[in-house]
Parts: C-alpha cells; sequence; structure tokens
C-alpha cells in the first residue's frame, strides 16, 4: 500500500546529514548512514514489513558477496527451478527489501514474490539495512535470516571500483583517500561497516536457529560445505543418494 503521507523532502530535512561524496550527502537514520533515494524504501520496510515464517532474508554490507549468496539462496531453496538464473538476474529473483519495483512498490507487497517451485514456495529476499533497524520485524518473526560479511579492506576497494562505473565518475572523480577516509568514519552507504556487521553477529549468537552468519572468504574456500550448511539451517536438508553431486550442481549453478 502506497504512503502517500510520506513527504521524502520534509523527512531529510528533519535527519542529520554528512558530506559523502562530491556534492553529495548521505542522511542518517538509526544510526546509520543511507543514500537519500532509499530513506523512503528503508523507512517503509521497517513499518510495513511482516515476515512470513517461512520467509528466507538475505542480510549484507554492500559489496561482500551479496549477489552470490543470492544464487545460492535461491538454488538452494528452488532446486526444481534454479535453472532460471541462467535466464534471470539473482537480483529479481531475490529482490531487496528497501528498493521499489517499476509500479513503485516494494517487493513484499509484490504477487510474484513467491517462487513457481511446488515443494520448495518460499519468499526470499535480500537488504542491505542493518539488523538495529529490523530489530521489531525479525525477532517477531520465525523467518530465517542469512548474514555475509566479508574482509573490510576488500569490501572498501569492491565498493570503490564498483561507484567508479557509475556515470557521476566520469564526471566527478572519487579519490581513493577520499573513500578510505569516510568508510573509516562510518560515513558510506549502509554504514558504519562494523556496527552492522555486529548486529547481525549478536544475533546469529543469541538465536543460531533463526541467525546463519558466515564470510565470504569462508565461502570461497569451501563452497560445498556452506551449501550443506545453508541448507541444512534453511530447512532443506540435501537427501539421498548423490548429497555431493547435488551441492557440486548448486555451487555450479
Amino acid at each position: 500500500m502506497e504512503d502517500s503521507s510520506f513527504d521524502l523532502e520534509l523527512e531529510l530535512s528533519s535527519l542529520p546529514k554528512q558530506k559523502w561524496w562530491g556534492a553529495d550527502y548521505l542522511y542518517q537514520l538509526g544510526g546509520f548512514w543511507h543514500l537519500p533515494q532509499l530513506i523512503k524504501g528503508v523507512t517503509r520496510v521497517t513499518k510495513n514489513f511482516q515476515p512470513l515464517p517461512s520467509d528466507v532474508i538475505l542480510a549484507s554490507f554492500p559489496k561482500t558477496g551479496t549477489t552470490w549468496l543470492k544464487a545460492l539462496l535461491y538454488s538452494i531453496v528452488n532446486r526444481s527451478s534454479k535453472h532460471r538464473l541462467t535466464v534471470e538476474n539473482a537480483h529479481s529473483l531475490v529482490p531487496f527489501l528497501e528498493y521499489f519495483d517499476t509500479d513503485g512498490k516494494p517487493p513484499y507487497e509484490s504477487t510474484t514474490a513467491v517462487p513457481p517451485d511446488s515443494n520448495h514456495s518460499r519468499r526470499i529476499f535480500s537488504t542491505h539495512m542493518p539488523y538495529q533497524l529490523l530489530a521489531k520485524t525479525l525477532d517477531s518473526s520465525a523467518c530465517r535470516v542469512v548474514y555475509v560479511t566479508r574482509n573490510p579492506k576488500d569490501t572498501l576497494v569492491s565498493s570503490w571500483h564498483f561507484v567508479k562505473k557509475w556515470e557521476k565518475a566520469r564526471e566527478e572523480p572519487w579519490p581513493f583517500e577520499v573513500v578510505v577516509e569516510k568508510f573509516c568514519c562510518g560515513v558510506t552507504p549502509y554504514g558504519p561497516y562494523y556496527d552492522h556487521m555486529i548486529g547481525y553477529r549478536k544475533l546469529s549468537l543469541e538465536r543460531p536457529k533463526s541467525a546463519h552468519f558466515l564470510t565470504y572468504e569462508e565461502l570461497r574456500n569451501d563452497p560445498q560445505t556452506h551449501v550443506k550448511k545453508l541448507a541444512e539451517f534453511l530447512g532443506c536438508p540435501f537427501e539421498g543418494e548423490d548429497v555431493e553431486g547435488q551441492v557440486r550442481e548448486i555451487v555450479k549453478s
């Protein structure tokens, strides 16, 4: 349902802001920094999103392995339709909670959020939102949360290379030393990095049946072991005679 009462300019005027890149600002909401165009989506998630017990939420800080985890989780949950990843983008199959579709709706209000798999019909969403903003939502639900993190140095460098591809970067280069300074100060989209990571780490320690925490490095070093762990955590373990073969197929997909 569209929130016609939300006034973005009014909301932004009430929030602390910091220079991020050139003339662009980030706005602080709940102790974390956000791009202005995402404030409405983030606010709407905190107010309206009600996870189903069967939902899977992939949470991550930007550039920590999100796309790879989207593909793996989709394949694990929807084994008979994992071929869709060959023709559809992982971001469309596992949409971000705080982003709006072309009709101006968030994904959790879409009727297409449930994948067409009769055996494993579960919604899978992703988010870069910190646990601190989602605590009330997640703590009141039996949904499963998977959080992936990555070495902060590699996260920083990957973010810099990603942003350099933006059209804005052609007109206004972003010096690496400025990127480092902003990242270390926490003034980066969804930052501070450590606060973001610690929130989900604590959740996984306090509620291990509800939240699974892993690192990009662990997954890269031994993907098959961690795919099996993810399947067990999600309640859909691999079964049958050729478990290792099934896991290899997921990793390859």
